[in-house]
């Protein structure tokens, strides 16, 4: 994975390194210059819309609330007509006796009300119509076109006076639209649509239902409330009840007691202020719209805005055009700017680079005048210096090359003792055979193949199968210095034996495993040494039952200088370590495990190399 993550990094400096240094830098420079200001366009347009939103929502909600507010102010009022109507002598004496009355004292106690309240509602209120209804629901008319009566259809008027004989004293509200009326010829009324309020009437004395009041006020005078605030270009307020009906409205386009024209906005609001949230977005008309309102408790009615996005969203489209504009004219000044900064750059390059092409040449006397201040200048100068410097080593290279041959004879005389030594060695082996002395002749067999590797001929690795020669050449001069002190057994894997492992790197840990832990030992000892592959790695044992050490000697043994130092190799166990970590790194080397008294066993972790 790390091999595939480094090529892929190379192959892309490589195609990076394939375009000129004038268009990698007119692009860095533009990247440079838009990428920050496109970000930082991006966060302030975003910034921007989120904080206008968060204006118009703020503003939206305190309309709504406080059109509430003048809302309920108003049905309080009319709520308290209502009472006031019906706790009045003349009222509570014409209901409680309507049945006993003749006709000349109902007419009489009738227009002594209505002088009462066209008193009260000609200037100060909206209101059309008084009617008074007695407990069998009769009708009296207290207030309103005598020659043109207030008839309600009679399932409205059912349905509007048992609703109010169940509040039982409560309010009750409701919008009547001129589809709820019956027309024996067209009332004379600016204002069609309106909104009842309506109240049982108790008797002061006894407590009893003795009939009930209706107020009817025009639907105008709960519009002209919020008529004049303007939330935007499309924007709208508007009251709808608890079903989703329009019982307040001050454009056509919205109309009155009709259900809304997106259905789900009554679902949506209850959802919403079962949350406790007064504000959220949905579609009308497949268009998004932020939508607040707040409840007429009174009459489980809600003022209701609605605000396009288009309006919302118009300021901040209008900021972004001037951001984009403002972006194209920077875009063109840092093109302008980065071809005119990089040519001051790349032209003394190539005057450098045509200097170098005639030193490739051969032409060491070329100089490149450059009288600048620049970094590149100063790589001029030190071109022009580095030229003569390289003419004048040219001369020496041919005095040196003589000296070289000089040396490298010196070198090969340096080889001639330790050859010497070695055929010395071999005409004592021969001699050794002649004499039939065999001993003799097997040890010094050994010593010449150890000598033979440590004068380095070989490479660096060798096989398993050539370190376990080498092993044996060890083992046999040992056995002349501890005769038959120690046993050793070979337990290696057959797959491990072409597998490569630095030379000389067993024979320091089974020397240390014979002198400092067998040979202290009474009696024989055994040693072992263990091959095998695992998990990817080549694992190599070495154990003894000899002495064995302490915890101690275990943590300090890799931090000695030399360690066991070995004649032929001149290595420790501390140099081995080294050598494992410098060869393949600091995943592999040596654990020690030992038990004073007991045993020592020394594990070798290598990569498997074949």
């Amino acid at each position: 994975m790390a091999q595939s993550n480094l090529t892929t990094k190379g192959k892309t400096v490589w195609r990076i390194r394939n375009t000129k240094i004038q268009t990698r830098m007119v692009l860095l420079f533009l990247l440079l210059a838009l990428l920050p200001m496109a970000i930082t366009s991006y966060f302030a347009s975003q910034q921007s819309t989120q904080a206008l939103q968060n204006k118009i929502n703020t503003y939206s909600r305190q309309v709504v609330n406080q059109v509430a507010r003048n809302i309920q102010v108003e049905m309080k009022r009319l709520e308290y007509d209502t009472i006031e109507i019906g706790f009045s002598e003349r009222v509570q004496e014409l209901l409680e006796n309507y049945r006993t009355l003749t006709e000349w004292e109902k007419i009489d106690a009738q227009y002594a009300i209505r002088d009462t309240l066209v008193k009260k509602f000609s200037f100060l209120h909206d209101v059309s119509d008084v009617l008074l209804f007695t407990a069998e629901n009769e009708k009296i008319i207290a207030y309103g076109d005598e020659g043109l009566k207030l008839n309600f259809t009679a399932s409205f008027q059912n349905r509007l006076l048992s609703e109010i004989k169940r509040e039982n004293g409560g309010v009750v509200w409701e919008a009547a639209s001129w589809e709820d009326e019956e027309h024996i010829v067209e009332r004379i009324i600016t204002y069609r649509n309106g909104l009842i309020v309506g109240r049982s009437i108790k008797s002061l004395f006894e407590g009893e239902d003795i009939g009930a009041v209706l107020i009817r006020t025009n639907e105008r005078f709960f519009a002209e409330i919020y008529q004049e605030i303007d939330l935007g270009t499309g924007a709208e307020i508007f009251i709808i009840d608890e079903h989703g009906m329009v019982v307040s409205s001050r454009t056509t386009a919205i109309p009155f007691k009709k259900a809304f024209v997106e259905e789900t906005l009554i679902r949506r609001l209850l959802e919403h202020k079962k949350a406790g949230s007064t504000v959220f977005t949905m579609d009308i008309n497949h268009n998004p719209y932020l939508v607040a309102y707040s409840p007429l408790e009174r009459a489980d009615w809600y003022v209701v805005s609605t605000i396009p996005y288009s309006y919302l969203n118009f300021e901040a489209a209008f900021i972004r055009r001037r951001i984009i504009l403002l972006g194209l004219g920077c875009f063109f000044l840092a093109v302008f700017l980065s071809i005119f900064f990089t040519k001051s750059i790349v032209a003394p390059l190539h005057n450098l680079i045509k200097a170098m092409n005639k030193v490739k040449q051969g032409n060491l006397s070329f100089n490149i005048p450059d009288d600048s201040k620049d970094e590149i200048a100063v790589v001029t100068h030190h071109f022009n210096s580095m030229v003569k410097e390289i003419e004048g080593l040219m001369e020496d290279v041919k005095q040196k090359e003589s000296q070289k041959r000089k040396a490298e004879l010196k070198a090969l005389q340096a080889q001639i003792n330790p050859h010497f030594l070695s055929n010395v060695l071999n005409t004592a082996r021969l001699l050794a055979t002649a004499q039939n002395a065999q001993n003799l002749e097997s040890l010094l067999a050994s010593i010449i193949q150890l000598l033979h590797v440590s004068m380095g001929k070989d490479d660096e690795l060798i096989t398993v199968r050539k370190e376990l020669d080498y092993l044996r050449n060890y083992l046999n001069i040992q056995e002349y210095r501890y005769y038959q002190k120690f046993q050793v057994n070979f337990a290696l894997e057959e797959e491990i034996l072409d597998c490569k492992l630095p030379k000389f790197l067993l024979q320091p840990i089974l020397e240390n495993a014979i002198i400092h832990g067998i040979g202290p030992k009474k009696g024989q000892g055994e040693i072992e040494v263990k091959g095998y592959l695992y998990e990817d790695k080549l694992i190599m044992t070495i154990i003894d039952d000899g002495i064995g050490m302490s915890k101690e000697a275990i943590a300090t043994i890799l931090e000695a200088k030399n360690g066991s130092a070995n004649r032929f190799s001149g290595i420790g166990i501390k140099n081995v370590q080294e050598r494992i970590k410098l060869f393949f790194g600091d995943k592999y080397g040596l654990r020690l495990e030992s038990n004073l008294h007991h045993f020592t066993m020394v594990e070798i972790t290598l990569p498997i190399i074949r």
